[in-house]
């Protein structure tokens, strides 16, 4: 019974079978006994031995194609082993896999919220892109489908959606109400116990309703709009240049419970000093919505951009994502980080925006290509890859060890006094998990007599410790994976753009790529092998080509041949440069 302290608390009615089958159990976790349990009481019963191991044994069930029983045993680590980030990873390649679009991009949300910088994460936030919009599509679709029954709906109070604001100036401010309304989305994203509608739900539910892609309602249309997307206000807009280098924002927020309700707000000043009228914008709507602007997080006051030329780029950009001009979408929110590498909102926008060749991915595709280069059941019991804390408002990342972004590990442990994975003698500095090892506690330490060096321990590239004690850290060459943007020219001086997403593992390389220029496309999956400095790879898809190169971290320079497809007997040469990256939540 010491084995089973919890169950001296148990109330006997309800408990009895858990009871029967944990005192008759090994010591080791049992699925048929968790079953009986509360998760609370499952993750109390079980060592962090046994949470490793019930994730390890999940990976490997589903490495072997045994999906059903993988499933089932990632739900129970879901509910015994919540900081665990492989978990939701995996949930959400086997949920895609039963088409089980909305679910997965749960459990993906989570994912990129535990473990916001792995390479896994950068890349999965562009596969969820292209699943939310395609939750948008059909809800827009439903939507307008029962737009009887939702008309007449109950709507929460606490519900907002934000359209783009409508230009009636000069041509020169075409562009800049998407990016205005984008930075309200996310000011108000910040205010607490509010709900924004998702923008790329909004825009796809206006295109379901013939109503077009600029983003753009009156006060005839919003009303309905909010309605069917279940938002009881709707904030919309207009700008307008009374004279030159100046701006004048109109906002309004309709009730669409009393369409005859409406709460208008100006703002005027220089167009240089967008970003003050911005914030003047967005504290009156806060106002509109029954709110003290002055009561408001810090991180609401946050100013986006002082650039008028990056809000130009990010706005160009946002019309072209809505379009799925995804190419062009990145090389505008590419030129607006150039033009403000402080504007955080185009580098996160970047970040989460595919490239056009991932529109040919089927469903199957995309869990293919994140299998590959999914965490392994060998790694998934023995490194620890930081500190999730997770908590009744979500998942916040304490950090992530070099040693464990490098090879890929999950998440195995809390932090000292979070559930098993600290230290509970405060006097032993060196065996902070006293499991009787300390070398993944102290390393770089080895001259301490009381360091035990693990078995056939591993450097970690350029982190400047010397893992295993033997006198130096390994210089190694950089890792490919990530998002390659660049041009390309070939021999008879004609030129185009070039984009690959790549993911590496060992020496081998994999992802999509997409050749264009203004009279051929080439899209498709890539396949290639790294050696030193050396790169080759090809795309397979629409076309073929093949790629010659070398690498340093921030650029691939080398020749390049198209073999097939409308590009075929181009060849020549290719420069490319990695893309900026960022923690983007949705």
């Amino acid at each position: 019974m010491a084995r089973y302290p919890t169950l001296k608390r148990m109330a006997l009615q309800g408990f009895m079978s858990a009871m029967i089958c944990c005192l008759t159990t090994v010591p080791t976790f049992s699925n048929a006994c968790l079953g009986a349990m509360s998760p609370a009481e499952k993750s109390a019963e079980m060592s962090i031995k046994e949470k490793e191991e019930l994730v390890a044994q999940g990976v490997s069930q589903y490495e072997k194609g045994d999906t059903e029983k993988a499933k089932q045993t990632f739900q129970h680590a879901k509910a015994v082993f919540p900081s665990n980030y492989a978990v939701p990873y995996y949930l959400g390649l086997i949920y895609l896999g039963e088409n089980r679009r909305a679910d997965a991009i749960n459990e993906w949300k989570q994912y990129v919220l535990m473990n916001p910088d792995s390479k896994e994460s950068l890349e999965i936030r562009k596969y969820l892109t292209l699943l939310i919009r395609k939750e948008a599509v059909a809800y827009a679709k439903a939507a307008v489908a029962n737009e009887t029954a939702l008309l007449s709906s109950p709507i929460a109070d606490n519900t907002v959606a934000v359209t783009a604001f409508q230009n009636i100036g000069p041509e020169t401010l075409g562009p800049l109400g998407k990016g205005l309304a984008t930075m309200l989305i996310s000011d108000l994203s910040k205010v607490p116990d509010l709900q924004v509608v998702e923008r790329v739900k909004l825009q796809m539910l206006l295109q379901e309703m013939n109503l077009g892609t600029s983003g753009v309602v009156n006060e005839e249309t919003a009303p309905k709009v909010g309605k069917l997307l279940k938002s009881r206000h709707v904030a919309t807009g207009s700008l307008l240049e009374p004279e030159k280098e100046s701006l004048q924002i109109f906002s309004a927020v309709v009730d669409t419970e009393q369409a005859d309700h409406l709460d208008a707000r100006e703002a005027q000043g220089k167009l240089s000093k967008f970003f003050d009228l911005e914030k003047t914008i967005a504290c009156g709507i806060v106002e509109d919505l029954g709110r003290n602007c002055s009561d408001m997080p810090g991180s609401f006051y946050k100013v986006h951009t002082k650039s008028l030329a990056a809000l130009s780029s990010f706005s160009i950009g946002l019309d072209y994502l809505d379009q799925e001009e995804y190419d062009r979408a990145r090389a505008q929110f590419q030129k607006a980080v150039d033009e403000d590498p402080g504007f955080d909102l185009a580098k996160e926008t970047l970040a989460l925006t595919p490239f056009s060749a991932m529109l040919l991915l089927t469903s199957s595709q995309m869990v293919s290509a994140l299998s590959s280069s999914a965490i392994s059941s060998t790694a998934v019991g023995s490194a620890a890859a930081g500190s999730a804390v997770v908590g009744g408002g979500g998942v916040g990342v304490v950090g992530i060890t070099t040693a464990a972004v490098v090879a890929g590990g999950a998440a195995v442990g809390l932090a000292a006094g979070g559930g098993g994975g600290g230290d509970s003698d405060d006097t032993d500095p060196h065996d902070v998990d006293n499991d009787g090892d300390n070398y993944t506690e102290n390393q770089g330490d080895c001259n301490d007599s009381n360091r035990s060096i693990h078995p056939g321990a591993a450097e970690v590239c350029g982190d400047g410790v010397d893992q295993d004690c033997d006198g130096e850290d390994l210089t190694c060459s950089p890792n490919l994976t990530g998002n390659w943007i660049g041009t390309w020219t070939d021999s008879t001086g004609s030129t185009g753009e070039i984009s690959l997403s790549i993911t590496q593992t060992s020496t081998s390389v994999s992802g999509t790529g997409t050749i264009e220029n203004p009279d051929c496309t080439l899209s498709g999956s890539l396949s290639g092998s790294v050696e030193g400095s050396s790169f080759q790879a090809n795309i397979s898809g629409t076309g073929s080509a093949s790629f010659n190169a070398n690498y340093t971290e921030t650029a691939i320079n080398g020749s390049l041949d198209i073999t097939s497809g409308n590009c075929a007997g181009r060849s020549g040469t290719f420069s490319k440069s990695i893309t900026g990256t960022a923690i983007i939540r949705w």
